[in-house]
């Protein structure tokens, strides 16, 4: 049986995929690089702390973790820090630019872990076991932390088009809908792949992940660039009706091609914003919405396509206008706005941001 398919992205004032380019990774301080990419050594210190990694194979799963983690919190608006070596492992600050948290990553017996009991406010403790992946394992989450990918959740049925989106937290960059038909056959398939949500993920093992989903499953993606966002931000004048309008589109792209009863997406507004913004195929299917739809394998297939598509496009801006964009909305974020601004003009941010965002505010 053939299970493999392609579709193009739909592109909206943003680069069309063709020939993408590997993902630039953001600068960040205490980044660690495989030994094969250690730059010379200027201390004994220094020396003897990468002699002491080297040695011992858990160093390389806790650097390995550290460096998925800094990957999950960047894209969710955290700016990571330096980090230092403790007793059994790494401890390290990450702030959201209105919070600071310290966090530590440990190696032991039970396997490498991230332990944020420093994290007293509990609205960011939750936050970031979200972010990280750490909360109590659920019978899908134990099995995303063996490696496997989400399993479906029991209730949904097994044919059905998962949607979800990137970017709509971030400043920089577009907005990216994304959507993945699966069966029952394409749904194993997937699973044997480890696909899981996106947020778990790094950037690298997102780009090879989408490259299997796409040979996989049917998929649309919806990708509005700044310019196009920004016209129609000023005319909808509602994220919520915005993320409606690419929902559909990307529903009634897909049922273009595949005979499907329901789609399930993340909770993010009444479901009849979506149905209203449905052409005529699309009204007779049966719409789906919920918190943590990403434990769904369609909508984690989705997910992972959105955020490459993402991190492509920003990418393409950075290397455009020669600078690094940081993604979430940050101290970061407003330091790069400014930047910009002074060297292409206030005018010129409708090109590569979201102006309705506050960070515009700020930007002389």
């Amino acid at each position: 049986m053939r299970i493999g398919h392609s579709a193009e992205i739909h592109s909206l004032g943003g680069a069309e995929e063709r020939n993408p380019g590997s993902p630039v990774p953001m600068p960040v301080t205490g980044e660690i690089m495989r030994a094969s990419q250690i730059a010379p050594l200027h201390s004994r210190q220094d020396s003897d702390f990468i002699d002491s990694i080297m040695a011992a194979q858990k160093w390389s799963d806790i650097f390995a973790a550290y460096e998925d983690g800094r990957a999950s919190l960047e894209r969710a608006g955290w700016t990571v820090e330096a980090f230092k070596e403790i007793q059994y492992g790494l401890q390290f600050e990450a702030s959201n630019g209105e919070q600071r948290a310290l966090l530590r990553l440990y190696g032991g017996k039970k396997g490498i872990r991230f332990d944020l009991s420093m994290v007293k406010n509990r609205k960011i403790s939750g936050s970031l076991t979200e972010i990280l992946g750490v909360a109590p394992p659920t019978a899908a989450s134990a099995s995303t932390k063996e490696g496997k990918g989400a399993a479906p959740a029991t209730s949904d049925p097994p044919e059905l088009i998962g949607v979800d989106e990137s970017g709509k937290g971030d400043y920089f960059g577009p907005l990216v809908i994304a959507g993945v038909y699966v069966d029952a056959a394409r749904s194993e398939a997937l699973q044997a792949a480890g696909v899981r949500d996106s947020k778990t993920l790094s950037d690298k093992a997102i780009a090879a992940m989408a490259a299997s989903i796409k040979s996989t499953c049917p998929h649309s993606i919806v990708l509005v660039g700044n310019e196009r966002y920004n016209q129609l931000y000023s005319r909808i004048g509602n994220l919520n009706r915005l993320l409606a309008w690419g929902h559909a589109r990307v529903i009634e792209n897909l049922l273009a091609e595949v005979d499907c009863g329901v789609a399930l997406s993340d909770q993010f507004a009444n479901e009849g914003l979506i149905k209203n913004a449905l052409l005529e195929k699309g009204q007779s299917i049966k719409l789906l919405q919920r918190t943590k739809a990403e434990s769904n394998i369609a909508v984690a297939a989705a997910s992972i396509l959105a955020r490459h598509a993402f991190v492509e496009n920003i990418n393409a801006l950075g290397r455009e206008f020669g600078l690094t964009f940081p993604k979430g909305a940050s101290q970061a974020t407003l330091k790069a706005a400014r930047n910009f601004a002074q060297r292409f003009g206030r005018d010129q941010l409708v090109k590569v941001a979201k102006l309705h965002f506050k960070t515009s505010k700020q930007v002389p």
